[in-house]
């Protein structure tokens, strides 16, 4: 590994690892929420019956699919939105994530799922649906998918800046290591 990353490579390097962390962090995420909803209200068969099924390791697939999802769609809007003047510390961007989890959790969870279900199966779910486990669910996957993403999205360095690409123009700069 003798090379430097320049130019473009260091622009493609940086934005594939935002991507992953936002994968990264969306399954984290997804784990923790999952386990809230599986246990707390053995609600993974719900998930599952969003495409048919009743199988509680379907709802974990379409969960975590789901997850990975909303968490690409999180690095979208916390790099490519006026958002991304707050996103760059980790308490921040980890504040952003707990915001993205409430938004998902009156969204997702009280709208589309409810909505989903029973255009799906004719189940009669109230909508607007709130269970309170499942927003805490969402809160809790908003705060690690952005506590994950804002630890894991930069690459370490061993030198005194950070460097960081400008979502704008893609330029490469760098960045006091502190404000990461």
């Amino acid at each position: 590994m003798g090379s430097e990353l320049r130019g473009s490579e260091l622009v493609q390097t940086s934005n594939n690892r935002r991507w992953i962390a936002g994968i990264g962090g969306g399954l984290v995420g997804g784990v923790g929420m999952g386990l809230l909803l599986h246990f707390g209200m053995g609600a993974m068969p719900v998930v599952a019956s969003l495409y048919g099924q009743s199988s509680v390791a379907v709802g974990w697939v379409a969960h975590l699919f789901h997850s990975a999802v909303f968490g690409l769609i999180f690095v979208a809007l916390i790099t490519r939105t006026g958002l991304r003047t707050y996103a760059r510390t980790t308490a921040w961007t980890t504040g952003l994530g707990a915001l993205y989890g409430v938004v998902l959790g009156v969204l997702t969870g009280a709208f589309v799922l409810p909505l989903w279900v029973n255009a799906v199966s004719g189940a009669g779910l109230p909508v607007p649906l709130f269970a309170t486990p499942a927003f805490v669910g969402h809160v809790l996957f908003g705060l690690l998918l952005g506590a994950i993403y804002a630890v894991t999205h930069s690459p370490p360095s061993s030198t005194s800046a950070v460097p960081r690409v400008d979502a704008d123009d893609g330029t490469a700069t760098e960045a006091d290591p502190e404000t990461v």
